[in-house]
């Protein structure tokens, strides 16, 4: 059984994924107001109610920064097996 995934989501979160690993060097210490301007198509800083800084559209899944890392680790390892 395939599990019920909107794909449409899955492209816009991707795609704040990339701008992330292209423009940010680590996610922000705290967040003033709780939630920042739109920074990349509608994608925001958000700090949780739980205080975890977060990148969210409020559509699709957020992007936490362990997402990041996570992200930044594997593209290190696909480089290294492209070598």
């Amino acid at each position: 059984m395939t599990p019920n995934i909107n794909y449409k989501y899955s492209v816009f979160r991707e795609g704040a994924m990339e701008y992330l690993l292209q423009n940010v060097e680590q996610f922000p210490k705290e967040v003033p107001g709780k939630i920042s301007i739109s920074i990349f198509q509608g994608w925001r800083w958000v700090e949780s109610l739980e205080g975890e800084i977060i990148f969210a559209d409020c559509i699709s899944p957020c992007i936490t920064a362990k997402d990041l890392q996570e992200r930044r680790e594997q593209t290190v390892e696909l480089w290294g097996c492209l070598k």
